[in-house]
């Protein structure tokens, strides 16, 4: 037997696995911050060794850990442990069934949770290590699980050993179903194995050279001939039945386990290893460590959940929502040691300069080092940068300095002033902004502006002669280097400080300290505003930069925000990047080389334009919690209950509603519509807070409905509801009103009710009467008419009998002969009368048994055998009016006239079916000359039969065939018009 690794021993074992492979293997060095929100125990988490991801059917995120499973809304918290209810804290595996039923895999077996109660499934004594692993469901709805690498199945509340048929020591390492809900399974050695129809047959064998343990099962994403395997060595992928490897592409190259694997919905490759993880995207490999933003620690397991955002869970640093390749951030860990507050940015000589604190330092591809002349020296407390047309670097500091290649040059008379911003007009004159005021530089010679004693923030080139001033009281404007008065549409600035300005082909975009961004638009003398209410991050924003389509990128107090114009107005764009909340810093902001570079307080972030955005996503929104005030206290009520459940004293018509709207990416940002169906017809506009209050409600019923809206708009595709009725008091109520009246219809509706049932029994009994009287109508009838015809038909057989003695010449006996068979005949045929007459006949029983006699006597004196089958006791519950048994008595007698006349035959057999479904089957069969059956058409006594066979609904058919014989079948239906009156 061999000794299949398990997963609870490799947690052990990650963290030394983790420290060795550091000391042997030297990680590589990242310039950048790659975008991960981090969520730990500080945040809420309940433990930070997690196991797994996974997702309910409410789109709320659960983890599995060492501490028990972890609910996550994208704000709150909730815990099942085992003070809940738990048989473990140790939580390896999380899964939500179709039915929305949560299961939870533990170190001591399988856990269920419907959202009230939890449930714990009983292990098979056989199997030694509860340990569940994994959970999957079929098509069928059946609950897999591996335990120990023991596949079982749930049976009630039991867990059942499963077998993998025809793979001996089947050791199950994985499971998984594929979207046409088959179940697979990876067993140890073996290959991978498909349930199809109830039999286990192989679907992928591996090959000797390929590692044992597959961990992980998983299709591919667009094409399902394409499957990924798992296995702690590394990732392979099979295709056509050959496995070739996808991470390490050479077997050893990789130091580091792999514990887990997704395809996220852009179909990147994420490989989660004791060191980190890995994201194989576009066809370069990125390892995410703790040097680019993440974490050094294991990764258990990765998930993308039904927003596409992608979830890794490690062993020691809870878990991990990768953001994206929008942004990525440089700061003290990647080269900005002591200079991570980024003042200024400028492009020099094909390189990103950054102002600091410390100085000047230089990006050049992914290294960063100090900007210094040929003596080593540099420029501190950087407050801007500034590159002219001529190439120069302009550095803002305690003064104004000029950078090139003679190296550091001080501006003569700024030694006393701090240079805040740099511009250059079209004449190659350059501006400079102070808090002492407003300066020019041109011929090597610093002026100041007269009349511009004030302190200037930002500067901009109108073109021409004109200088755009901003200053901390609005804008003012300087002509020909000399201060004139600002266009009156720009004076609703005047209570702001203008932190920068930015001049685009759509107006001029201004920056403020707590006003958001105003928008000139020249050619209309218009200013519009926009702010936190237009989708802001923060009302605060410090720079302002375009990229080459236009797109206005914003550095708010609170991080990055989008503009751009469309149509005839500017829009804010939402985040759909998830941006992080850092602070800009004014005027550091730059767009070079096909990058948006933002100066923030926390280092350097860097944002990529071209990146594709995320697919819009809609919230879930759920109703959390309904309160019902009455007597001063709160009465909890069922938010799932429609409003039969929650009705309502009229006291009680305080009602506290709250709800969430549950999106991963970005939860406070969601926004919500809410309507009281009964009281108001539309929706409330889009507001934050997630819970509404109605104080005092009228009786009526009412159904509280709410959707969540993303922040690019996107409506929640379900609409939480939750019904509920105030019920009126006492003396108020319409049921006391109309009491009375529904007591009186209450007397007449029961006496009409009465009268209708006395005069029904009347009716009941009259038809009762008639019935027996026609009975004896019948009866009477029957045994008169026997009498009667019956003796006079015999007094003429016995007469022409008598006479037939007497005469000699044929011809007369001949005449005799004819009138003697003519009354027997007439007997016989009066006979079939009386019997159709006599209500004994009534029934499926006794007509059978007539046609039985009819045929015995008609083939008595011949050479023809006739038999009878099928006739049973049970037909005489079958009961029939006389217009049924008269047809089918007729039918039959024509049928066996016609064989005996027509046939040929030696064997005649009437046969009946089973009664099945109410239809009857009567079949005549004979073996004698047959005929062919088109030929059914022809003949008056054959048109008769059918006939009589279409008076009771029923039908004939004909099989027959030359010198094979005859079968006559006769079928029809047991219903209420069968039945005598």
């Amino acid at each position: 037997m061999c000794n299949v690794l398990k997963r609870p021993q490799l947690f052990l074992k990650f963290k030394l696995f983790a420290v060795l492979a550091v000391l042997f293997c030297a990680a590589p060095l990242f310039a950048q911050k790659y975008n991960f929100t981090h969520y730990d125990i500080e945040d809420g988490l309940i433990q930070s060794q997690a196991t797994m991801i996974g997702q309910d059917a409410q789109h709320r995120l659960w983890v599995g850990t060492y501490g028990g499973a972890c609910r996550f809304d994208g704000k709150d918290y909730f815990n099942l442990t085992k003070a809940t209810g738990l048989n473990s804290n140790l939580v390896y595996a999380v899964f939500t069934d179709k039915q929305g039923r949560l299961w939870l895999g533990t170190h001591k077996g399988l856990s269920s949770y419907d959202g009230n109660k939890l449930i714990n499934f009983r292990a098979p004594d056989s199997v030694r290590n509860k340990w569940v692993m994994q959970i999957v469901q079929d098509k069928e709805g059946n609950i897999w699980t591996v335990m120990d690498n023991h596949l079982l199945k749930i049976k009630g509340l039991k867990l059942q050993a499963e077998k993998v048929n025809g793979v001996e020591d089947g050791y199950v390492t994985s499971l998984t179903v594929h979207t046409d809900g088959n179940l697979y399974a990876a067993v140890y050695k073996k290959g991978v194995y498909v349930l199809t129809q109830g039999k286990w047959r192989p679907f992928i064998r591996l090959p000797d050279a390929m590692p044992p343990h597959i961990t992980k099962i998983a299709f591919d994403r667009k094409d399902s001939q394409t499957v990924y395997l798992l296995t702690f060595k590394g990732l392979y992928v099979s295709k056509k039945g050959i496995i070739t490897p996808v991470f390490p592409k050479q077997l050893g190259d990789n130091l580091f386990t792999c514990l887990s694997f997704k395809q996220d919905n852009e179909n990147n490759l994420w490989i989660g290893t004791s060191h980190g993880v890995y994201c194989i995207k576009g066809g370069r490999t990125l390892h995410f460590i703790a040097a680019n933003g993440f974490t050094d620690n294991p990764v258990t397991d990765i998930y993308t959940d039904a927003g596409g955002n992608t979830w890794l869970a490690t062993m020691g640093s809870g878990i991990f929502k990768y953001g994206g390749d929008a942004f990525v951030t440089y700061d003290e860990t990647n080269g900005l040691k002591d200079n991570q507050v980024v003042m200024g940015l400028a492009r020099y000589q094909n390189r990103l300069i950054l102002g600091t604190e410390a100085g000047l330092v230089q990006l050049d591809g992914n290294k960063f080092s100090r900007l210094t002349d040929n003596n080593g020296r540099t420029v501190g407390r950087v407050q801007c940068l500034f590159t002219d047309s001529k190439g120069n670097l302009w550095v803002g500091a305690e003064a104004g300095w000029k950078y090139n290649a003679q190296g550091f040059k001080m501006i003569k008379g700024t030694e006393k002033h701090t240079v805040i911003a740099y511009a250059e007009d079209e004449h190659g004159t350059i501006w400079i902004a102070t808090p002492s005021g407003c300066f020019y530089y041109e011929n090597d010679s610093l002026k100041h502006v007269e009349g511009s004693n004030m302190f200037v923030t930002s500067i901009l080139s109108l073109g021409g002669d004109s200088i755009l001033l901003g200053t901390q009281e609005g804008v003012s404007l300087v002509v020909n280097k000399k201060h004139v008065p600002v266009y009156k549409e720009l004076s609703v600035l005047r209570h702001s400080s203008i932190f920068g300005m930015l001049k685009t082909r759509n107006g001029i975009l201004f920056a403020t300290d707590d006003r958001g961004v105003f928008v000139w638009n020249q050619l209309a003398h218009k200013v519009y505003n926009y702010t936190e209410r237009n989708g802001l991050r923060s009302n605060t924003v410090y720079s302002l930069v375009s990229d080459n389509k236009g797109m206005v990128w914003i550095g708010s107090g609170r991080g990055m925000n989008r503009m751009i114009f469309k149509g005839k107005s500017w829009q804010v764009l939402p985040d759909q990047n998830e941006y992080p909340v850092v602070e800009s810093n004014q005027n550091a902001a730059l767009y070079y080389n096909s990058r948006v570079y933002i100066g923030t307080a926390k280092g350097l972030s860097v944002y990529n334009p071209n990146v594709k955005q995320q697919t819009s996503v809609a919230p879930y929104v759920m109703i959390e919690d309904v309160r019902s005030f009455r007597d001063g206290k709160a009465h909890l009520l069922n938010p799932s209950g429609d409003s039969a459940d929650n009705r309502l004293p009229a006291d009680g018509n305080h009602l506290s509603i709250s709800f969430a709207g549950i999106y991963l990416r970005d939860a406070r940002s969601v926004t919500y519509q809410y309507r009281l169906v009964g009281l108001e017809d539309k929706f409330s506009q889009p507001v934050k807070n997630n819970s509404v209050d109605y104080p005092s409600l009228p009786p009526g019923k009412y159904t509280f409905e709410v959707r969540a809206l993303s922040p690019d708009g996107a409506v929640s595709k379900n609409t939480a509801t939750f019904s509920f009725e105030i019920v009126p008091p006492f003396y108020k109520t319409t049921w006391f009103i109309v009491l009375s009246l529904w007591v009186i219809i209450g007397l007449v509706v029961g006496a009409q009710a009465l009268w209708h049932r006395q005069k029904i029994q009347k009716q009941k009994a009259i038809e009762a009467i008639k019935r027996e009287e026609k009975l004896k109508i019948r009866q009477q009838t029957a045994e008169d008419f026997h009498d009667d015809l019956g003796n006079k038909l015999t007094r003429i057989t016995v007469l022409s009998e008598m006479l037939n003695v007497k005469i000699e010449k044929p011809e007369q006996k001949q005449l005799v002969e004819q009138i003697r068979q003519n009354a027997a005949s007439l007997y016989n045929g009066t006979r079939d009368i009386l019997w159709a007459l006599d209500p004994k006949s009534d029934n499926l029983y006794e007509t059978l048994k007539h046609i039985e006699e009819i045929g015995v006597e008609l083939f008595r004196d011949t050479e023809i055998t006739f038999k009878h089958e099928g006739v049973s006791d049970e037909f005489k519950q079958v009961k029939l009016s006389m217009e049924y048994n008269r047809n089918i008595t007729m039918i039959f007698k024509e049928l066996l006239n016609n064989v005996l006349k027509h046939a040929d035959a030696d064997l005649v057999v009437l046969k009946v079916g089973k009664l099945e479904k109410n239809e009857v089957h009567i079949s005549l069969t004979d073996d004698g000359k047959g005929f062919e059956s088109k030929e059914t058409s022809r003949g008056h006594g054959l048109k008769n039969v059918k006939t009589r066979a279409g008076r009771i609904g029923g039908g004939l058919n004909f099989v027959s065939s030359p010198d094979k014989g005859t079968e006559v079948t006769l079928k029809f239906n047991i219903t209420t018009k069968t039945q005598p009156a």
